[in-house]
């Protein structure tokens, strides 16, 4: 576990290279405390998330580790879900979801990143009215499960603070990620300082226009080589009150795991210099 800082420092899994259980594996090889684990598909052959057994092997090679599975991602959902247009595609999305609430639940897993890229960008006011219709309909098995749904898009901490008031679930947040930030434009600790207790769990990357060090990222770059501001970024989230997990989304320039190992050591080397790591 981390023992430089009081903050816990997770690795999405898509920065490693390997899926669960091996990334289980290489995540705590790396010197990560968690792995957000990245599910590739909705249906029950397409990730290890969806079958107990395979849960269950994680969740035992985990503490074996002592590394935990802080949350879970639904990455598939940006190929299309709350905001479709077809009505099935919506109802196929948060039944995806209320799955994944039982799925985070048997992991201990606290947050399931729900996200909103991609086709499922949140463009449009009608966009915004199905977001909330939506999971207004699954957060009641979210809240029952313990479980936080964080809703992570391209849109500012004001329209992301409006829309989860209209929801008023408490188990609703935001999944706040500094680097897309400033990939689309906003100020993360104008957003930060906004969204407040809303912000349920953090992801971090680095992000330059001029560079790209990630195929699955224009922009994206180790961290301190890009324009994120991360001092003032983690001093914003002291000021809030922000005591979670920080988990890292990071690029992979060369090797995956040396990278990783390289992005964890300058998280941490941030996070000593900063008030949310006192």
């Amino acid at each position: 576990m981390n023992t430089n800082t009081n903050t816990n420092i997770g690795a999405m899994e898509s920065i490693l290279p390997s899926k669960a259980p091996e990334s289980v594996t290489e995540a705590a090889d790396a010197g990560f405390d968690g792995l957000e684990l990245d599910v590739a598909g909705p249906d029950p052959g397409d990730d290890p998330v969806w079958d107990p057994a395979s849960r269950d092997r994680i969740r035992r090679r985990a503490a074996e580790l002592d590394l935990e599975i802080p949350s879970i991602c639904l990455g598939f959902l940006n190929r299309g879900g709350l905001t479709a247009d077809d009505p099935d595609v919506r109802a196929d999305a948060r039944t995806a979801i209320r799955r994944s609430v039982d799925a985070a639940a048997a992991l201990d897993a606290e947050v399931v990143l729900v996200p909103f890229f991609g086709d499922a960008t949140i463009e449009t006011d009608r966009h915004r009215d199905r977001v909330v219709d939506g999971i207004r309909r699954v957060a009641d098995s979210a809240e029952a499960a313990g479980v936080t749904l964080a809703l992570e898009n391209t849109r500012s901490g004001a329209v992301n603070r409006e829309l989860l008031e209209r929801i008023d679930s408490p188990a609703v947040g935001t999944y706040y990620d500094v680097g897309n930030a400033i990939a689309y434009g906003l100020d993360p600790v104008d957003d930060i300082l906004t969204l407040g207790e809303h912000v349920a769990r953090v992801h971090v990357k680095d992000w330059d226009a001029g560079r790209s060090d990630d195929e699955d990222g224009v922009g994206s770059c180790p961290i301190g080589e890009g324009r994120v501001d991360f001092e003032a970024c983690l001093d914003a989230l002291a000021e809030i009150g922000y005591d979670d997990w920080i988990v890292l989304e990071t690029a992979s320039p060369t090797d995956p795991m040396a990278d990783a190992e390289t992005n964890l050591n300058r998280t941490r080397e941030l996070l000593e210099r900063s008030e949310l790591g006192d």
